[in-house]
């Protein structure tokens, strides 16, 4: 049986990495130009959703030579996804279609850091069994 944590990783990954239905083209363009870090986001995620756990981070030395513990995996995660959120938080809105964009992309980041958590604590469940 899944683990609980794995089993909420798992309902809520797509909502994190799939392409928002965008109405402003402003909005549009923020996501393609912030795309190289949700697809360095949802590579190693993606690999705990297939395999329920994080080895891909710790064993693959030549992409992530300087990830050995949890607390690293978590700080390069919340690096990238704060960058993400402050990319979206500049933007300003000033049509209901940019607030709609703007909540939708706020979402995903909000989900991003979801996940990151519930990997860091999946990882941690496996180092203290």
């Amino acid at each position: 049986m899944e683990d609980d944590k794995l089993v909420r990783f798992k309902s809520i990954f797509w909502d994190a990495f799939h392409r928002p239905k965008l109405q402003a083209d402003t909005y549009q363009t923020l996501w393609e130009k912030l795309e190289p870090i949700n697809e360095q986001l949802s590579g190693p995620l993606f690999s705990v959703y297939e395999s329920g756990n994080c080895d891909y981070f710790f064993q693959d030395k030549n992409r992530f030579p300087w990830m050995n513990i949890p607390e690293d995996f978590m700080q390069w995660f919340q690096d990238r996804i704060e960058k993400y959120k402050a990319e979206v938080e500049s933007m300003s809105a000033s049509t209901k279609e940019e607030e709609h964009d703007k909540e939708v992309l706020l979402f995903q980041v909000d989900i991003k850091m979801e996940l990151a958590d519930l990997a860091y604590e999946i990882e941690l469940d496996r180092l203290f069994k």
